[in-house]
C-alpha cells in the first residue's frame, strides 16, 4: 500500500471513528497494513491502546490492540483517545531499505520493511558488520554506519577523501573513483576530474583512478597508506651530507616493504638522492652511487657506517 493511499485510507478511519457517535468509538484492532479498525461494543468507551512505537523499530512485542486503556500490568502498551490515536497513526509511513547480513554483505531477502513518523533514513555499516535495525534509520554511530535519506539509499558506497570518510552514490552509480598513488610519492594532486567519489574517471582524466561498485562492494577506492621515515641528502661544501632536523615521511602503500635509499661511495655531490631518500635506488643508479637499507632513519646511519669504512680503509694503507 502506497503511503498515499495509506493516509486516504486514515483519513477515511478518522471521519468513520468521529462519526460514531451513541455506537461508541473505534479503535484500530491491528498492526496491518490495512489499517483495520473495529467499533468498540461498549459505547461509552473513550479510550483505545495499543503497543508502543518505537522509529524505524516499529511496534512492541508483548501488547495487544484494541478498545480501553491499558491493564494496569501491561507492558510495552500506550492508550489514547480514538481520534489521537487514528491521528497518530496516520504520522506513521512504510518504506523500504537495503537489507545485508551480519558480513555486510546483500541480503537474499533483498530489502527490509521500515515504519518511520519522522524522515525516511537508511545505513549501513562501513565494515563487516550488520547494519542497524536491518538497515532501517540512522547508524548506531557515525565511525562506524554511515546514514543516508530516502528510501532504498543505502546501496552503493564510496570514499569521498583519503581519510575514509565514506558517501553513498546516487541510484545507477556503477563506479568509485580516486586520483592515483604512487608509493614514496604519494597522492597525485586532484584536479577535478580524478575528485574521490562516485563516479568514473574520464577519457582525458588524469592521474585517476576508477573501480566497480558492485553491491556487495565496500567503498572499492578505499586505499590504505602508510609512512616510513627515511633521511633526504644535499651538498655541503663538496660532498652530500644528510639534511639537518628530522628524517621526512615517505608515503606508501600499508602494504608495501618500508625502505630508505642514501648516497653510496661513488656518489659526488651532483648524485641527486632518489625521491628524497624514500623507497628504493632508481632504476638507472649508477654502481655503488646509491645503497638502500630497510630500517626507518636507516640511511644517516649507514652513511656514517660507510664513511668510517672509508677512512679505516685509508689508515690501513698507511
Amino acid at each position: 500500500v502506497s503511503t498515499q493511499s495509506t493516509g486516504w485510507l486514515l483519513s477515511c478511519f478518522i471521519l468513520l471513528a468521529l462519526q460514531s457517535g451513541a455506537n461508541g468509538i473505534s479503535c484500530r484492532a491491528s498492526a496491518d497494513t490495512n489499517y483495520a479498525v473495529e467499533e468498540c461494543a461498549d459505547a461509552a468507551e473513550t479510550m483505545c491502546h495499543h503497543p508502543t512505537f518505537t522509529d524505524y523499530v516499529g511496534w512492541a512485542a508483548g501488547a495487544d490492540w484494541g478498545c480501553g486503556a491499558c491493564a494496569d500490568d501491561a507492558v510495552n502498551c500506550v492508550d489514547c483517545a480514538s481520534n489521537d490515536c487514528l491521528e497518530f497513526f496516520s504520522t506513521i509511513v512504510s518504506f523500504q531499505c537495503k537489507k545485508y547480513t551480519a558480513a555486510n554483505v546483500a541480503d537474499a531477502a533483498g530489502t527490509s520493511t521500515c515504519l518511520t513518523n519522522t524522515e525516511q533514513k537508511c545505513n549501513r555499516a562501513i565494515g563487516a558488520a550488520a547494519p542497524t535495525n536491518d538497515g532501517c534509520g540512522p547508524g548506531a554511530n557515525d565511525a562506524d554506519y554511515v546514514t543516508c535519506e530516502g528510501a532504498s539509499c543505502n546501496e552503493g558506497m564510496c570514499n569521498s577523501d583519503a581519510d575514509g570518510t565514506v558517501i553513498f552514490c546516487a541510484a545507477g552509480a556503477t563506479k568509485c573513483k580516486r586520483p592515483t598513488f604512487t608509493d614514496w610519492v604519494g597522492w597525485t594532486a586532484v584536479n577535478g576530474d580524478n575528485a574521490w567519489g562516485c563516479g568514473e574517471c574520464g577519457e582525458a582524466a588524469q592521474g585517476c583512478f576508477d573501480c566497480d561498485l558492485a553491491d556487495d562492494t565496500l567503498n572499492c577506492n578505499k586505499l590504505e597508506t602508510a609512512t616510513f621515515k627515511c633521511y633526504d641528502y644535499e651538498v655541503s661544501g663538496e660532498k652530500l651530507v644528510k639534511k639537518t632536523g628530522d628524517a621526512g615521511a615517505c608515503p606508501m602503500r600499508a602494504d608495501t616493504d618500508g625502505k630508505c635509499n642514501y648516497p653510496g661511495s661513488a656518489a659526488t655531490k651532483t648524485y641527486s638522492v632518489n625521491n628524497n631518500g624514500c623507497g628504493p635506488c632508481a632504476d638507472d643508479a649508477a654502481a655503488d652511487t646509491c645503497e638502500e637499507c630497510e630500517e626507518q632513519e636507516c640511511g644517516a646511519q649507514a652513511t656514517a657506517l660507510s664513511v668510517l669504512a672509508v677512512l679505516a680503509a685509508m689508515f690501513a694503507m698507511m
